[in-house]
């Protein structure tokens, strides 16, 4: 029993890293790929910042989700309130970081048209 427990935590905590991470790319996806792009979209923001972000979000998650039981922290109401402690500081501190990344890319210039 014990084992399916963890394997359905570390699945939840997988898909709210996911989760996390695709919400952090979500911000301003559009107005990125429109960036300084007069020719036409920017189909990188698409097709390289979503997956690695998402994947980068889930990792993250499975990281600080994992790296207690490696410490060797048994399996209790405090140890998962703990553990899901950990991954929440986690993931609030990658959505920061996605922020601030996004953040200092340069201003989408104003969609003009004649």
């Amino acid at each position: 029993m014990r084992e399916h427990v963890e394997t359905l935590s570390g699945t939840g905590v997988a898909l709210a890293g996911g989760f996390v991470g695709l919400l952090g790319w979500a911000a301003d996806a559009e107005l990125r790929a429109r960036a300084g792009f007069e020719a036409g979209p920017d189909w990188s923001v698409l097709y390289a910042e979503l997956p690695l972000t998402v994947l980068v979000g889930v990792v993250a998650a499975l990281a600080a989700w994992l790296l207690p039981r490696r410490w060797g922290i048994r399996p209790s109401v405090a140890g998962y309130a703990g553990r899901v402690a950990l991954v929440a500081m986690v993931l609030a501190g990658f959505w920061l970081a996605v922020q601030g990344w996004y953040a200092g890319l340069p201003e989408p210039m104003p969609d003009h048209k004649p």
